[in-house]
């Protein structure tokens, strides 16, 4: 297409209507008319950017240099949560942002609602600010909120994704506060073995330095590890970063994470877990996606970021493939094989009756409490095992002192 002289040009990513992910350039008079060009096409826009720098709106939208701190899932879930019910009692958006700006709580959100509200005052709709964000709001809510506008049920569309999103958030804080006592209890194991190693075994060694006789095979490891740590510890410091350098770059390499993932999904118990997992959130994802207005496609290739396994991520791709071609979900998810069949009943159900997003919406919840009390029983059964292992560990350093004072005669003479 040829360019004039005026009008700018915008480079964007989106979902094409058979779910796949194109890109290109479009000429248009602004940012709206960018994105009603996309939409005539069917395509639901993610990212939407001005060629090159720009003044005015265009700069404003294009990048916003020194731009608000970017908020964590928590605060994006409380700030979408907060303008849904505001929207919900009768609120102009504006008026909202305004408020959400203004009101208490953490700076970080404030800033990003005057951020939004600054853009929505240029001129730019709600989802065209959230994407001028960058990687502030996910392009899952993005594609919600562009849709809810298209719709004219942003209100709504909001408060389904503030569910999804506390859902998300209350998850992810259980995880958190269920591994704080596991840590508090290495934590404290590891500084009684430093304490012992680094403080108690050096005040002994003296005693021990004119022995004629052999000490006990524990106490001479116990001597021998508080030597190393002490005199050596810039190697052991050096090396352990060797090691993370190393484990990181290899997790970082898709096959060997694909590789990991896979072993992770045939673990016994573990597997399951992980499978229900990702169903659970596949299922929330897609049932908020496809109410909030999404097409099926589309909803599939803006979840695919969500899953945490590469394995799953990549059948869901073949899913997607799938469903571009015309066929429904609950075949192509069964043949998958890493879904559980709770999944593909209660979908087959959905798309029988034609509630489809209620139903993902019930499966999760199904899935989520599934997994939520397996990770009980998990950790239910690890806190009394970690506490007699650290114990055990613990007790042996201790008892490598006990034996090497009580020796102390036999050593002497």
């Amino acid at each position: 297409m040829p360019h004039s002289a005026n009008a700018p040009v915008f480079r964007y990513r989106a979902v094409a209507p058979n779910g796949s992910v194109v890109h290109g350039r479009i000429e248009a008079a602004d940012r709206s008319s960018a994105i009603a060009q996309l939409q005539q096409q069917g395509h639901v826009p993610i990212t939407l950017e001005i060629s090159a720098p720009a003044s005015g709106l265009r700069g404003l939208l294009a990048r916003e240099i020194g731009g608000p701190r970017r908020p964590g899932p928590r605060l994006i879930a409380e700030l979408v949560g907060r303008l849904a019910l505001l929207l919900e009692a009768g609120i102009a958006l504006g008026a909202a942002l305004a408020l959400l700006a203004t009101s208490e709580g953490a700076t970080v959100a404030r800033e990003q609602a005057a951020t939004l509200l600054r853009r929505l005052r240029a001129g730019a709709s709600l989802a065209d600010a959230m994407a001028a964000a960058g990687n502030t709001f996910p392009p899952l809510i993005v594609a919600m909120v562009r849709a809810g506008e298209a719709s004219g049920t942003l209100s709504p569309t909001l408060g389904r994704l503030a569910t999804h999103l506390a859902r998300a958030e209350t998850v992810r804080q259980s995880v958190r506060s269920a591994l704080v006592y596991p840590a508090v209890l290495i934590a404290t194991a590891a500084g009684s073995f430093l304490l012992v190693l680094l403080v108690v075994l050096p005040q002994l060694e003296p005693i021990f330095a004119d022995a004629k006789g052999e000490m006990p095979l524990l106490t001479r490891l116990a001597f021998g590890a508080s030597t190393l740590l002490r005199q050596d510890w810039w190697v052991i410091l050096i090396a352990t970063a060797i090691l993370a350098l190393l484990a990181h770059r290899l997790l970082a390499d898709p096959g060997m994470r694909a590789r990991r993932d896979a072993v992770m999904l045939r673990l016994p118990v573990l597997g399951m877990a992980l499978r229900r997992a990702e169903a659970g959130r596949l299922a929330r994802v897609l049932g908020t996606l496809v109410g909030g207005g999404v097409a099926l496609p589309a909803a599939l290739v803006l979840a695919q970021p969500v899953l945490a396994n590469r394995v799953v991520a990549n059948e869901v791709a073949k899913v997607t493939a799938a469903v571009r071609e015309g066929g429904g979900l609950a075949g192509p998810i069964s043949r998958t094989g890493v879904f559980p069949d709770l999944a593909v009943q209660m979908i087959r159900i959905g798309e029988a009756t034609g509630r489809l997003d209620a139903m993902l919406l019930r499966l999760a919840d199904l899935l989520e409490a599934d997994v939520q009390r397996t990770l009980d029983r998990a950790l239910a059964l690890l806190v009394p095992f970690l506490t007699i292992g650290l114990g055990a560990f613990v007790a042996a350093i201790i008892a490598s002192v006990m034996l090497a004072v009580l020796s102390i005669n036999d050593l002497v003479h």
